[in-house]
This record gives C-alpha cells, sequence and structure tokens, in this order.
C-alpha cells in the first residue's frame, strides 16, 4: 500500500507540474507554454498506456493501455500539426520536471507485475485522468488566447473524460 501511495503522490506531482500548479501559474500562461504541457500530458499517458497494452495481467487492463496509447497518439499529432501551423514553439515551463518524474513513475509501475501492476496502473490512470481534466478545464482552457488551439482541447476533452469513466469502471470490475 505503501507504494501505491508514493506512486499516487508522484502522479499527482508530475500533474500538478504539467498542468502548471507548482510551475507556473494562469498568469504567466502563454500558448507555448500550454501545448509544451499538453505534448507532455498526451507523451505520459501514452508511455504509460503502451505499459498497459504490454504488462497488465488482466485482458482488460491490456485493451485499457492500447486503446488510451492510442487515443494520445492521435491528440499529441493534432496539438503537434496545429502548434506547427500556428508558428508556436512548444516550450516547456522553467524548472519543469515532467520527464524525469515521468521515467521515475514508469519505473515503478514496471517492478510490479500480474495484479499489483494491474492495481498500480489503473490507480494511476484514474489520478492522472482526473488532475488533467481539473487542469484543463481550470487553468488550461482559461489561458488559451488561440481559438483554434481552445477549440482543439475543448474537442479532446470528452476523450480524456472517457478515459477517466473507463478506467474507473475497470478498476472497479477488477475490485480495485
Amino acid at each position: 500500500m505503501k507504494r501505491i501511495n508514493s506512486l499516487f503522490s508522484r502522479s499527482l506531482m508530475i500533474l500538478l507540474l504539467l498542468t502548471g500548479s507548482a510551475v507556473v501559474t494562469a498568469g504567466n500562461l502563454d500558448d507555448a507554454t500550454i501545448f509544451a504541457i499538453f505534448d507532455q500530458a498526451n507523451q505520459t499517458d501514452i508511455y504509460t498506456g503502451l505499459l498497459g497494452a504490454k504488462r497488465g495481467h488482466s485482458e482488460t487492463v491490456r485493451q485499457l493501455g492500447k486503446n488510451v496509447a492510442n487515443d494520445h497518439i492521435a491528440v499529441q499529432q493534432m496539438g503537434r500539426d496545429l502548434a506547427k501551423k500556428l508558428g508556436v514553439t512548444p516550450t516547456p515551463p522553467e524548472n519543469d520536471t515532467s520527464v524525469s518524474d515521468q521515467a521515475k513513475t514508469i519505473s515503478e509501475l514496471q517492478a510490479k507485475s500480474g495484479p499489483d501492476f494491474d492495481k498500480a496502473y489503473l490507480l494511476h490512470e484514474i489520478a492522472f485522468h482526473q488532475s488533467v481534466i481539473a487542469a484543463v478545464k481550470g487553468t488550461l482552457l482559461p489561458a488559451i488566447s488561440s481559438e483554434e488551439f481552445k477549440k482543439l482541447v475543448t474537442t479532446v476533452l470528452p476523450g480524456f473524460e472517457h478515459h477517466l469513466v473507463e478506467t474507473q469502471a475497470t478498476a472497479k470490475k477488477l475490485g480495485y
């Protein structure tokens, strides 16, 4: 349980960094920074989704991981294409540690197997999606200045919400 709490805490820290809660405030967010945050949030879930698809004990977890990874690959590419179209170079926030924090989370997940992996993966994904949804609605969307970017984020937000619902249902089905 202590490792699960550590994984959960680290996931929340990653999200705080991704969403700017710990690194930047809404007052100093610009589209370049938000594009970088958006890209990294998708990258995080691509990596964890692929890990879930590969290492999941349950077929349900493996399929969920595959679906989440595939969705985020598509959304990440849409964000990158739009940034290029708008001539925006994604610029991570100063002191951004999200990549190294993500590596620690991946390492912790890789150390698990069987039902322990499934539980840790699902709890991570629930915390991740809850935090991203809250950050998108409360911090990122209000700070986006480009209408096209705002439209993209608004369009993909229901996908994040769907991932949360599916992950919660899977966790409940498996007794987590």
